[in-house]
């Protein structure tokens, strides 16, 4: 269940729907304006909802931190999401996962903006600076694969990314 306080009121449960995802939630990240949140589970999904039911119709839910190999029966590798993390500036966001890739998206239009390489570990947190111009993110361990999965010379680092605006700025509607 996703449950939604109003902060004016917090005594009170504002709304509670089930999870728009079937698997575990990993992550939930509101967005700057405040109207909505992103979710993301070990399924490899982020689900993009808004709080108003006015504004349902502006729902939906995409596949994302997924490689192709032939170790599952449709032949995709599905990684959880570990981080989501919107830019206060823009209103994009950022998803990061257990197979070590970040990605930038633009919600409103429904497209990636950025892939970057992966990295050598997975990802277990993100965040933008205050002023939206550096991106920090945490290669470590993320327990994904359980105990069996932390070897010892693990990758453990945080990272910072200077950003520039055509990473991250949403593309002007066509």
């Amino acid at each position: 269940h996703i449950v939604t306080i109003n902060l004016n009121n917090p005594t009170n449960i504002y709304k509670k729907i089930d999870s728009p995802l079937k698997w575990q939630t990993r992550v939930v990240a509101c967005f700057p304006a405040g109207d909505g949140y992103a979710v993301g589970s070990i399924e490899g999904r982020v689900a993009i909802q808004y709080v108003e039911d006015k504004d349902a119709v502006n729902n939906f839910s995409f596949k994302c931190h997924r490689k192709e190999g032939a170790t599952t029966k449709d032949g995709t590798n599905v990684f959880a999401v570990n981080s989501i993390t919107f830019h206060q500036q823009h209103g994009t966001f950022s998803t990061a996962g257990s197979d070590g890739v970040m990605y930038f998206w633009d919600k409103d239009s429904k497209t990636r903006l950025k892939t970057f390489d992966a990295a050598p570990g997975p990802i277990s947190a993100t965040a933008f600076n205050r002023t939206g111009t550096i991106f920090a993110y945490a290669i470590s361990y993320d327990w994904s694969k359980g105990h069996s999965g932390m070897t010892a010379g693990h990758v453990n680092k945080v990272m910072l990314h200077a950003l520039k605006d055509e990473e991250i700025k949403k593309k002007p509607k066509k």
